[in-house]
């Protein structure tokens, strides 16, 4: 059996190697989908894990009294699987939480009071355990095999452009031990989940008490049930769970981001601190560094002003300087020319004088 199934592996790799690698791109045909669905070996854990979670949920709900519930929550898991609708996973867990809140189809206010300890007493028990957990594997298998046959990455823009074909996962990107961890780790988040539930429906919330405004509930006392008046700061059992539930997400995401914000930094290289340290040196003082830079230009160009200003006046002083030369050069050779004309005239006039002396 095992040389078998060791032929028909090596026959399909084969077959694989020839036919070369698939196309990714672009989700598969409704045909193409059920052979996947039928003849690939990595896609069929996650087919049986959807198909068992759609089975649980439909036993769960059928013992607990809603068989119109569970036959709706099964059809439509199952088309959703068959005709990979995107959208509805999140309506078959609504689905999922009317019937469980009301197995007939139908509000009933008076039901939901009929035992004040119901929620109290929901964590830990068998049916919700299971419950969950089916739910739970469901989903996870369910966007695993979307990955597989329609889309697995977003697209990079928000809006789709044209020619944009969306990116399929490849089934041999699957890991054998893929399964086992889904199953594990759904798990370990519905045993977490009713621990929680049991620790906030363990505690009340007491404003007015002086050391917490937490404390342990009593299990056997009606009071956070009744619905006439009470005491300043005590709270009905809901109020009591929202405001716990809001702390608790409050100071927990505080933890959380303390815990992953110092492991960042731990993990962080010498340049990426240095930009980091240095942007946030810019942050906390970009207004002064621009009023100083502000400042610093006005400077420059004040003194630039004042070097044009002065070259300008040494300009118009070399200038006045150069003119009043000129002027001072041309008097004083218009001067020297009325000298030199005086002296010829003088020189002429000597000699016309001349020969009448003699005669």
């Amino acid at each position: 059996m095992s040389a078998r199934r060791r032929d028909d592996d090596e026959d399909d790799d084969r077959a694989a190697a020839r036919d070369g690698p698939p196309d990714h791109r672009g989700p598969l045909s409704q045909r193409d989908a059920f052979d996947m669905f039928l003849r690939d070996r990595a896609v069929r854990p996650f087919l049986f894990g959807a198909l068992g979670g759609l089975a649980m949920m439909f036993l769960v709900l059928f013992l607990g009294g809603s068989d119109i519930g569970a036959v709706a929550v099964a059809l439509f898991g199952l088309a959703t699987v068959a005709l990979r609708w995107t959208a509805a996973p999140p309506f078959l867990v609504l689905f999922l939480l009317w019937f469980s809140i009301f197995p007939l189809g139908l509000p009933d206010p008076d039901g939901l009071y009929s035992n004040p300890f119901e929620v109290r007493e929901t964590h830990f028990r068998v049916t919700d355990v299971v419950l969950v957990l089916a739910a739970l594997v469901y989903l996870r298998c369910q966007y695993r095999l979307f990955g597989l046959v329609q889309q697995a990455m977003p697209f990079e823009n928000v809006f789709r452009r044209k020619g944009d074909a969306p990116l399929r996962r490849p089934t041999s990107h699957v890991e054998p031990t893929e399964i086992a961890w889904l199953l594990a780790v759904a798990f370990a988040l519905v045993v977490v989940g009713q621990f929680l539930w049991w620790l906030v429906n363990a505690l009340d919330f007491v404003p007015t008490d002086d050391e917490f405004p937490v404390r342990w509930a009593d299990p056997t006392s009606l009071a956070r049930y009744r619905r006439g008046a009470r005491e300043p700061g005590e709270h009905t059992a809901g109020a009591s769970r929202f405001f716990v539930m809001v702390g608790a997400l409050f100071f927990g995401f505080l933890l959380v981001r303390l815990v992953f914000g110092y492991w960042r930094l731990r993990a962080m290289t010498p340049a990426a601190g240095a930009t980091i340290l240095t942007d946030t040196s810019w942050a906390e003082s970009h207004r002064e560094r621009v009023r100083v830079e502000k400042w610093r230009v006005w400077s420059r160009l004040r003194a630039a002003e004042r070097r044009r200003r002065a070259a300008l006046a040494e300009r118009e002083r070399k200038r006045k300087e150069a003119e009043e030369q000129t002027r001072a050069e041309d008097a004083a050779r218009k001067r020297e020319e009325a000298a030199a004309r005086k002296r010829r005239a003088a020189a002429d006039d000597e000699d016309d004088e001349r020969p009448r002396r003699r005669r």
